[in-house]
C-alpha cells in the first residue's frame, strides 16, 4: 500500500471513528434544566404517589425534608410485606407514624387494581428495573415497564398532574428506555430533564427488585429526572398563563 493510499485510510478510520462518538453523544440526554426537579416542593403542594420503592429509604428521605407534609405520601413497593428486609420494616414503621400511608405488593402497571378512580399531583417512580436483559416484544424491557407505568399513571394524575422517573443518564439509558417515546405513546408531552443528585436525599440507598450483583447506579455518576405531563393538560396549562 503506497503512503498516500495509507494516509487516506487512516484519515477514514480516524472520521469513522469520530463520528461513531458524536452519535453516542448525541444518545445521552441534554437536561432541560441545571436545577434538579424539586420533589419536596412538588409533594407539599398535593398528593404524591411513590412506586417501586424498594426499601422506602427515598420515602424516608423526602420525608425529613416534608415535616407534617409527610401526610401527602402515599408510598409502595412490588415486594410484599413478608419479602421486606429489617431495613424495609423500619422505614415503612418510620413513614407510618409520620403520617405517610406505605403499601405492599403494588404492581406500577396496574395502579387502578389498589387506587380505585383514586388521583394524585406527583406520581414518583425512581431506578424502575425490571431486573431482566431479556427482550420483550423486541424492545427493551424497562422501556415496556415506563411504557405501561405512564399508561397505568395517566388513569390517576390530577388536572396538571406530573410523572417523575429517574434513571442513570447514560447513552446505554437513553436508548434502553426512549423516555420520548413511551410519552409519545401514551399521549404525554415529551419530557423535561433535571439532574439528580443522591446528596439531596441523605439516607436514600437505592436497592434492585432481583439482586443480580450489577447495580448501574455503582457504575455511574450522572442520574437524570424525567418529569411527564399529558399533552392536553400541559396545552391547557399554557392557555391559562
Amino acid at each position: 500500500m503506497s503512503t498516500s493510499a495509507y494516509a487516506i485510510r487512516r484519515i477514514a478510520n480516524e472520521v469513522a471513528q469520530q463520528k461513531f462518538w458524536l452519535s453516542v453523544i448525541v444518545l445521552k440526554r441534554v437536561l432541560d434544566f441545571r436545577t434538579p426537579f424539586d420533589f419536596c416542593k412538588a409533594a407539599k403542594s398535593g398528593s404524591t404517589l411513590l412506586v417501586g420503592e424498594g426499601n422506602f429509604s427515598f420515602s424516608v428521605a423526602l420525608s425529613d425534608l416534608l415535616g407534617n407534609a409527610t401526610s401527602n405520601l402515599t408510598t409502595t413497593t412490588f415486594q410484599t410485606v413478608d419479602e421486606y428486609s429489617d431495613i424495609t420494616k423500619q422505614n415503612a414503621k418510620t413513614l407510618r407514624r409520620r403520617g405517610a400511608k406505605t403499601i405492599a405488593g403494588v404492581d406500577a402497571t396496574n395502579l387502578s387494581q389498589w387506587f380505585s378512580q383514586r388521583q394524585f399531583d406527583l406520581i414518583v417512580f425512581q431506578f424502575p428495573n425490571v431486573g431482566s436483559r431479556e427482550p420483550r416484544y423486541g424492545r427493551n424491557p424497562n422501556h415496556i415497564l415506563v411504557r405501561r407505568f405512564l399508561k397505568s399513571a395517566a388513569d390517576h394524575l390530577s388536572d396538571f398532574g406530573k410523572v417523575a422517573i429517574t434513571v442513570v443518564n447514560s447513552p446505554h439509558y437513553d436508548g434502553a428506555f426512549d423516555m420520548d417515546g413511551v410519552a409519545e405513546r401514551n399521549n404525554f408531552a415529551i419530557p423535561v430533564a433535571h439532574p439528580f443528585r443522591f446528596s439531596d436525599f441523605p439516607g436514600y440507598s437505592h436497592v434492585k427488585t432481583k439482586d443480580d450483583g450489577i447495580c448501574a447506579l455503582d457504575e455511574n455518576d450522572e442520574f437524570v429526572t424525567y418529569v411527564f405531563q399529558l399533552k392536553e393538560r400541559a396545552v391547557r396549562k399554557w392557555i391559562m398563563l
